[in-house]
């Protein structure tokens, strides 16, 4: 099964470099897409910016689709008691 979120790019990003303070072992940052999604609540519509990570060899597809709507493969998780998504 392949799950899929259409989404519209509003930015994309790298992160910064994360350094353990045990090891000292330093772990690239990660490419990272911007998208807002839209939660409605009784007060009205709230806008939520979501972050999905996605593997370097994807990000010259994507780069330049800044305000645009594309499909990707994405995976999920859970942390805490929300769902988060990462890039396949």
């Amino acid at each position: 099964m392949e799950l899929l979120a259409k989404i519209k790019v509003d930015n994309i990003y790298k992160s910064k470099d994360f350094t353990d303070k045990k090891t000292g072992e330093t772990t690239p940052g990660k490419w990272k897409i911007q998208t807002f999604e839209k939660i409605k609540s009784e007060n009205g519509d709230q806008m939520k910016l979501i972050d999905i990570s996605i593997p370097e060899e994807r990000v010259k597809d994507i780069k330049d689709k800044v305000g645009q709507i594309v499909t990707i493969p994405v995976g999920t998780f859970i942390q805490g008691n929300k769902v988060g998504y990462y890039g396949v």
